[in-house]
């Protein structure tokens, strides 16, 4: 049995329709004066959209999102000259506006030309047509991750753009692989070609502590795993994360979680 109409409303987040249609046979053109009386969102794959505004008309290429509130003017057209590819989805919900703010959605905004936005896009459209078991759970989960990604891709955090551009998640990768390496952060600085000074801002900025700091923590916690996990003496624990003196070893255990490294064995 469906659920009424009123319980649907009340959802967190659900998906109303979806597709992936292909408009390269003929023209599409879609006006609606007083929009639809819910979210309606385009995820161009291929070709373009032209883009009714009150200015004119914007041609909007692959990777871009368009974003339609309820009861917003829509007006757009796909030409089949452009040989365009087009997914929508149609949805509302409880939280939809507060998700929508939180992640930043403008207008319309390029996201980028990622595989993995299609395969989630596509994944829905499966999940809505198939309608098997918890489909509705299923595909609202689906819309939230593809939306997350796409906020990701519009690089619409000033720091995340940062981060991208000056190479913070490659040292982030590297630090997490080799932490017990002994580096100091000038090593860390110039795999992003960075000075020393700028480099330690933008990765606090980033990540919100030190470098150093940050790669403190991932010896404390491997520690710790390593002592309630396995018979390794505490010498050789200290050695593996790469700290020398097993004394200081002893106190940072202590200072970090109150308890001495003999207390820390599972």
């Amino acid at each position: 049995m469906q659920p009424s109409s009123e319980k649907s409303a009340m959802r967190f987040l659900k998906i109303d329709n979806c597709n992936i249609q292909d408009l390269s046979m003929r023209d599409r053109r879609v006006l609606r004066p007083e929009g639809r009386p819910e979210y309606h969102l385009l995820y161009i794959l291929r070709g373009a959209c032209y883009v009714g505004e009150p200015g004119g008309v914007t041609r909007l290429e692959a990777g871009h999102l368009i974003l339609y509130r309820p009861h917003e003017r829509q007006e757009y057209v796909f030409r089949a000259v452009d040989g365009s590819v087009s997914g929508f989805v149609s949805f509302s919900g409880t939280a939809a506006d507060e998700i929508l703010g939180g992640l930043g959605f403008s207008r319309a905004f390029f996201a980028g030309a990622d595989k993995r936005l299609e395969r989630l896009f596509r994944d829905m459209v499966d999940e809505f047509c198939l309608k098997k078991p918890y489909y509705t759970e299923n595909t609202a989960a689906l819309l939230l991750q593809f939306m997350s990604l796409a906020a990701r891709g519009a690089g619409g955090d000033k720091v995340m753009r940062a981060a991208r551009g000056e190479g913070i998640a490659e040292v982030l990768r590297y630090m997490h692989r080799h932490y017990g390496e002994a580096h100091d952060v000038a090593f860390y600085a110039a795999m992003c070609h960075l000075s020393v000074g700028r480099f330690a801002h933008v990765f606090k900025e980033t990540v919100g502590i030190s470098p150093k700091r940050y790669v403190l923590e991932l010896r404390i916690n491997a520690a710790l795993d390593l002592l309630a996990t396995t018979n390794l003496s505490m010498c050789e624990v200290a050695a593996s994360v790469g700290i020398e003196d097993v004394n200081y070893f002893s106190r940072l255990i202590k200072r970090h979680t109150g308890k001495t490294p003999l207390a820390q064995r599972g």
